[in-house]
């Protein structure tokens, strides 16, 4: 009877022996820096119920030593993408996170990073550690920024025999888009490798100084804005104002090579209950270039307004062109900018 004692009690000191072997803490979780030297690493331990919420909060943990909102999300124009594409200009990429990160952390606050280990603890929670290599992501971006300071350099430097021209604006712009890239990767250099982002910063073009490049370039591009029914010249003002927020020096001189003109029509409509009465309006203009007799961009865009009274309800649709100047047409034609297709 002894012996079969002894024998079960030996049977689940060795049960619990293995169990507490299965379920020990690795280190990596309450110490992470006793695994991960901080002097080459970054660290962030994330714990949730769910995995992919935890490998979230590792990542995020990581990011937000970045200083910026994480929630943010990084967006280039047509011209960077094709230009990132045919190797020209180098941009982070995604990596292969759960689709929960990618929609919440900035794609460039994720170079470097890693998810390294898993850990689940006897409650079913589940930890994450990320980790982000500190010499090896200092490389990264420090290649990233050269390549795309050799690339700046080449759009300042091209050769152009038309200077004044929106075809040069954009290549300028260009290289303004790509700097201010630069400087973001700079600022995320800086936290890791503070030497290195220093040496850097001194061959970088600052977007500050481009723009200021920018804006004298728009300042001698004239453009003639005029717009059928614009009796009182309301909309021609607001449209004009939109073209000088990008520094473009507008002019009612007809003969100007570039134009943006167009049309609004009016067209009253009663309602079958008469309760008001509504106008009906349409607006189309076109930027055009006339040296090489070429359409460049084209705005249109439609809507009623109802009042009392006709009078009224035009007067409401005036304003609801001049507004849009100030807001979606303004965005549009940014976008136009932004893709000019740029030759050097």
């Amino acid at each position: 009877m002894y012996k079969i004692t002894n024998f079960f009690a030996l049977l689940i000191c060795g049960i619990s022996v293995c169990f507490a072997a299965r379920v020990k803490e690795p280190t990596w979780v309450s110490v992470p820096k006793k695994v991960y030297n901080p002097e080459k690493y970054l660290s962030y331990v994330g714990k949730a119920k769910d995995k992919s919420q935890a490998e979230l909060l590792a990542v995020e943990g990581i990011a937000s030593v970045f200083e910026q909102d994480v929630a943010s999300a990084s967006v280039s124009s047509s011209r960077m993408e094709q230009a990132s594409n045919e190797g020209k200009v180098a941009i982070a990429k995604s990596q292969n996170f759960n689709s929960k990160i990618m929609r919440k952390v900035d794609v460039d606050s994720l170079v470097g990073i890693e998810i390294k280990e898993y850990w689940t603890d006897a409650e079913k929670n589940i930890y994450v550690i990320a980790v982000l290599d500190k010499p090896k992501t200092s490389l990264l971006y420090s290649n990233m920024i050269e390549k795309n300071n050799a690339e700046i350099k080449k759009l300042l430097n091209a050769k152009t025999d038309d200077e004044f021209s929106f075809e040069n604006y954009a290549r300028i712009d260009f290289a303004r888009e790509i700097s201010v890239l630069n400087e973001k990767y700079l600022s995320r250099l800086s936290v890791i490798d503070f030497d290195k982002a220093s040496e850097l910063e001194k061959q970088t073009v600052s977007a500050a100084d481009i723009n200021a490049m920018l804006l004298q370039i728009a300042k001698q591009i004239p453009v003639y804005v005029y717009f059928q029914n614009d009796s009182d010249g309301r909309v021609r003002s607001a449209y004009a104002k939109m073209l000088n927020s990008f520094g473009f020096r507008t002019s009612q001189e007809r003969n100007e090579r570039y134009s943006f003109t167009g049309s609004m029509n009016f067209e009253q409509n009663i309602p079958k209950d008469k309760s008001s009465v509504q106008c009906r309006y349409t607006f189309k203009a076109d930027l055009k270039d006339s040296a090489f007799a070429q359409n460049l961009f084209t705005l249109s865009f439609d809507g009623r307004n109802s009042s009392n009274s006709y009078s009224d309800a035009q007067n409401r649709a005036l304003r609801a062109i001049e507004a849009r100047a100030a807001g979606n047409s303004t965005e549009e034609f940014r976008k136009f900018l932004q893709n000019i297709v740029v030759h050097y």
